[in-house]
């Protein structure tokens, strides 16, 4: 809420972070009393005139003056409105998320890196190695300070009050989150004698092994892929520390090798004619399934049956 002297409020209306527009009434050497339009002055620390360090209140206020301040504490019982100017931070620490795009300004060059506002409780830094792709000798070559900047959030220390910030895009894919078995999409992007590299968006190309790229034999890579070609891939292993991914165009959900054992095939013409003897006989068809030792043995006995069935069906249909 926007408040000023010329359209006075109640100070129930006044609640903590309203923006409001004031009239220094009284500079004292601890601060300023100001004007905000409410039936109470504000009271205004000399630790709240800035973003910097104050050390006399002169030297920033003078009587009269008309200034923007923002409600830090509202309190009804005493009467008590305690002001600041400077302007809250747009972001807590609950709001900040690693990979959370934000807009900041350029506020101070290091050797090291750029000091960003984002709008948070302290400033967050870009380092040289995340300004951008390749070497970066100086910030200075790549930033300026008061420029304006779109970052992304690397790493949130609240502890420690650090925000770790990076001007290059994140991967859509944090590879910190693939795991084995994950089936992915992605591009291929080279191909060498021993596999293909493919760009599954993880900011580091996951490696196809030949070997890894069809249950027959495969020479070359060429004989599958090519350069440009989508391809649908399984996760072997991921290590996120030296970014490596391993994959596989094997066993994926779309494979045409990959069968229900459990599901029984349709009988052909000639099993349809051996199960009608059969079942003439009073031989019942066994079902398909993993056989033990045991049930091995009696499989022989069943098959030497069969085996008779089917000999005297020929001789009788050739009879």
């Amino acid at each position: 809420m926007n408040v000023s002297v010329d359209s006075p409020v109640s100070i129930a209306d006044i609640s903590q972070g309203d923006k409001l527009e004031g009239k220094v009434k009284k500079v004292t050497l601890s601060g300023a009393i100001v004007d905000v339009g409410a039936p109470v002055d504000g009271l205004l620390h000399i630790s709240d005139l800035g973003d910097k360090r104050v050390t006399r209140v002169s030297n920033v206020l003078t009587e009269g003056q008309e200034i923007d301040v923002w409600v830090k504490r509202v309190d009804l019982t005493s009467g008590r409105i305690s002001l600041t100017m400077a302007e809250p931070a747009k972001f807590t620490w609950k709001d900040l998320e690693p990979g959370q795009k934000v807009e900041g300004k350029v506020v101070r060059l290091e050797k090291f890196g750029a000091f960003v506002d984002i709008g948070a409780e302290t400033d967050g830094l870009v380092h040289v190695s995340e300004m951008k792709e390749g070497r970066v000798d100086k910030p200075s070559d790549v930033v300026s300070e008061g420029d304006n900047l779109t970052v992304w959030i690397r790493e949130v220390d609240r502890k420690s009050r650090r925000i770790s910030l990076t001007m290059l895009e994140p991967p859509e894919v944090d590879i910190r989150t693939l795991k084995p078995d994950m089936a992915l999409s992605g591009t291929v992007v080279r191909l060498e004698s021993f596999g293909a590299f493919v760009d599954v968006g993880a900011g580091r190309d996951g490696m196809i092994h030949v070997t890894e790229m069809g249950r027959g034999y495969v020479g070359s890579p060429s004989e599958i892929v090519s350069v440009g070609d989508q391809v649908q891939v399984r996760v072997l292993d991921v290590d996120a520390r030296r970014g490596r991914i391993s994959l596989s165009m094997k066993d994926l959900p779309t494979d045409p090798f990959d069968y229900n054992e459990d599901e029984e095939d349709l009988p052909s013409s000639m099993e349809l004619a051996l199960r009608m003897a059969m079942e003439g006989e009073g031989v019942p068809m066994p079902p398909k399934q993993r056989r033990s030792g045991r049930q091995k043995k009696s499989r022989r006995r069943y098959d030497r049956l069969q085996d008779e069935i089917v000999s005297r069906t020929l001789r009788e249909h050739h009879g």
